[in-house]
């Protein structure tokens, strides 16, 4: 019995599907396996950020070859992940204990009512005064701040420049985000040496890449569409060397992305870890 061109269309659309459904179930398996094969080898320190960074990318490059396509990537950083039983403390520096908190920032009236929403979530701050940005940002590098705050965005989340290359040159990582409502918005960022990790079940990732090319910037995209993450910011330099993301979703999820980046980016840095959630004036 001739069928009508509906049907064929139908029937053929429903073959591509289980046939995609497959192919994904088989890089997601062979992901797992490849994650199976590296764990036994993998010599990760807990609590130091630098050697497990280094053992993830060695892990990365045993299986670079094999895993192809990004749900089989995501499939090996995420049983990495929960084999291991990675945490925010075996990627990043993070603060530990209850003590005191110092806190730096120069003043402003922005920078002031952005510090009163900060110390509402602190554990116990201690604030101090700096005559500048690059002077608080200096001081949290050689130890007189645990933390800083530096202006971070305009409201429609165009990144402050010049906040950006004091990070990059002191070493500073995100930790949370403040809006303020001066003009027509501004945000403040909680920048530090190490992360003020706090139980969020939903955070934002920043992580940067050095030179990325266009098929590095399309396989971040597919990586949070497989991880189920949004992208929440990109920004690439004016010359093209390096490109920010913001990654957020469930903090599980995020833990598998950063796994991901450091395993299959070379030269990829982990640049913040906040609640996905700014704090806000009301």
């Amino acid at each position: 019995m001739a069928r009508d061109a509906g049907s064929v269309v139908r029937l053929n659309a429903e073959i591509a599907a289980r046939n995609k459904n497959r192919a994904e179930a088989a890089s997601r398996l062979l992901g797992r396996d490849a994650a199976a094969l590296v764990l036994p080898d993998l010599t990760l320190a807990r609590g130091d950020y630098t050697v497990t960074a280094e053992a993830l990318f060695h892990a990365g490059e045993r299986v670079r070859g094999v895993l192809s396509d990004v749900s089989a990537r995501v499939a090996f950083a995420r049983a990495l992940t929960e084999r291991a039983a990675l945490a925010e403390s075996d990627l990043f520096p993070v603060f530990e204990g209850d003590r005191p908190i110092r806190v730096l920032y120069a003043r402003a009236g922005a920078a002031d009512r952005a510090y009163r929403l900060f110390a509402s979530v602190l554990s116990d701050p201690r604030v101090g005064y700096a005559d500048t940005n690059p002077d608080a940002a200096e001081g949290a590098e050689i130890g007189v701040a645990d933390l800083v705050l530096l202006p971070y965005a305009d409201a429609a989340g165009n990144p402050v420049l010049s906040t950006q290359e004091l990070a990059e040159t002191h070493g500073l990582l995100l930790s949370g985000l403040a809006r303020v409502k001066v003009g027509e918005g501004l945000y403040y960022g909680l920048f530090g040496r190490a992360v003020y990790a706090r139980a969020s079940t939903r955070v934002t990732l920043h992580l940067a890449i050095p030179s990325p090319d266009v098929g590095t910037l399309a396989e971040i995209f597919c990586l949070a569409r497989d991880a189920g993450l949004s992208p929440d910011g990109v920004a690439v330099s004016s010359a093209g060397r390096r490109a920010t993301f913001a990654l957020t979703g469930e903090r599980t999820d995020c833990l598998v992305a950063a796994v991901f980046c450091l395993a299959f980016f070379p030269g990829c840095e982990l640049r913040g870890w906040r609640p996905a959630q700014p704090q806000s004036e009301r």
